[in-house]
């Protein structure tokens, strides 16, 4: 399962993990890090998307 870290303004990135992969696009696992809680969702993602937040450095994959 690959990451990628969402460029955001707070102090921990928030983190984009690939769940699975459809014709479409991506489910994905959205987490993002408070100081005392987290906020997690799962959503579908379109190809087209995703490949537009990698291309302008909005995300960009965690090294394994």
């Amino acid at each position: 399962m690959k990451q990628f870290a969402i460029r955001s303004a707070g102090a921990e990135p928030s983190v984009l993990e690939l769940m699975s992969e459809t014709e479409g696009g991506f489910y994905v696992r959205i987490t993002h890090r408070h100081d005392e809680w987290e906020d997690v969702r799962e959503e579908f993602l379109a190809k087209e998307l995703f490949d537009t937040c990698v291309r302008t450095g909005y995300i960009a994959e965690l090294s394994a």
